[in-house]
């Protein structure tokens, strides 16, 4: 009886070292898995705060209030942790090119407490440009005196400028008939900003112009007396 009962006593005591282990081994995992500072693309941010001392109750609740003002009206989910510590949460669906106002939150028995508002500008989406010339990305070739159509598009930009062996602002979007009357390679490049007018887009396409042969007629004698 003596005997069952040690045994009893060492399982029950292995168990809970086991489970504290794990809880530990978890807590290490998911304190590896933030970064060190927040994290920020063009619709998500990973938020990072710290706790720095856990009041004496090492219990606690975390997470993140965000938004475009410092009334934030959006938080992250709310999280377990155990002890002092960085911690971090995803966010998603975030406007590009927008400043943020976000700060970290801490929760214990006793009180919540509130980290410093912090600001983030998240990243602006890339701007593409794509332009062809007779639906071809190019190199193309064509004779002296054709016609070509330049057409071309834009992602996330308001404004476009030509450059290269065409020039003006252009639309985001369009077509452009040029007809080749010199006999050399064409080079037309397209660069398009967002609204910040940082960002920019950029493609060109080339056009090869060669000549035809030369076009000739004999003329008529005229008769003299």
């Amino acid at each position: 009886m003596v005997i069952k009962k040690a045994v009893l006593k060492n399982i029950l005591f292995f168990t809970i070292f086991l489970a504290a282990s794990l809880v530990l081994v978890h807590f290490a995992l998911a304190q590896g898995s933030c970064p060190s500072n927040t994290v920020v693309e063009e619709t998500q941010a990973t938020l990072v705060g710290e706790v720095i001392d856990d009041g004496g109750d090492p219990n606690l609740e975390v997470w993140f209030q965000y938004g475009k003002t410092m009334s934030y009206g959006f938080e992250s989910p709310h999280s377990s942790k155990y002890g002092i510590g960085i911690f971090c949460a995803t966010v998603y669906n975030l406007d590009p090119c927008t400043a943020y106002n976000y700060r970290a939150v801490a929760k214990n028995s006793a009180d919540t407490s509130y980290g410093e508002n912090k600001t983030f500008t998240t990243k602006c989406l890339p701007i593409i440009v794509d332009i062809k010339a007779n639906n071809s990305n190019g190199p193309i070739t064509v004779s002296y005196k054709d016609n070509v159509i330049l057409s071309w598009t834009s992602e996330n930009s308001v404004s476009c400028q030509a450059s290269g062996d065409w020039s003006g602002s252009k639309a985001i979007s369009g077509s452009q008939t040029i007809q080749m009357n010199t006999v050399k390679t064409y080079t037309f490049t397209l660069t398009c900003k967002d609204a910040t007018e940082i960002k920019t887009g950029t493609d060109s396409v080339t056009v090869i112009v060669t000549p035809n042969p030369p076009v000739v007629v004999t003329k008529p004698a005229i008769v003299t007396y």
